[in-house]
C-alpha cells in the first residue's frame, strides 16, 4: 500500500506545482484538460489540470484543479514534511512558507527540536517537523 497526498486547487495547481518543485525536487509531470476526453466539456476550463504529480525520491504530491462548482477550500489536513536536521527543516520552512501565513514559527518543541506550521500562498496548509533522535524519545516519523 502506498498512502499518496492529493491536493485539489481554484485554477492556480500549476502555479503551485511549479513552486513546489522549485522547492522540494522532482520529477513533475502535469496533464491539461485540453489533453483529455473532457477537452471539449468546458473549454474555459482546457488550460487548467486535470492531473499533477510531482514524484521524488519514496514520494509522490498530487493534485488537479478542481471544477469550481466542486471546490472547498482545503481544511482538516496538512501536509507535512519531516526532517532529520533542524537545519533543513528551517530551509524547507521559509522557502515554502515564503508569501504565506505562519501559524505556528519554526521551533523547538517537547517533541521535536524544530517544528512550525504554515498556510503557503496556494492555501495548501503545511507541517515541517524535525525528528528527535531515538535516545530523545522519538516519535512516530
Amino acid at each position: 500500500m502506498k498512502l499518496i497526498t492529493y491536493l485539489n486547487f481554484d485554477g492556480n495547481c500549476r502555479q503551485a506545482f511549479e513552486f513546489y518543485q522549485s522547492i522540494l525536487g522532482g520529477e513533475l509531470i502535469m496533464m491539461p484538460f485540453s489533453d483529455t476526453p473532457m477537452a471539449g466539456d468546458e473549454p474555459e476550463h482546457n488550460d487548467k489540470i486535470a492531473h499533477a504529480c510531482l514524484m521524488g525520491d519514496g514520494w509522490h504530491l498530487m493534485a488537479s484543479d478542481c471544477p469550481p462548482e466542486y471546490f472547498t477550500k482545503m481544511q482538516g489536513i496538512t501536509a507535512s514534511l519531516h526532517f532529520e536536521k533542524a537545519t533543513d527543516a528551517k530551509k524547507m520552512f521559509d522557502a515554502l512558507s515564503k508569501g504565506g501565513e505562519v501559524t505556528m514559527p519554526l521551533e523547538e518543541t517537547f517533541w521535536s527540536p524544530g517544528y512550525g506550521m504554515f498556510t503557503d500562498k496556494f492555501g495548501t496548509p503545511w507541517m515541517i517537523n524535525t525528528e528527535m533522535s531515538p535516545e530523545d524519545g522519538a516519535g512516530c516519523a
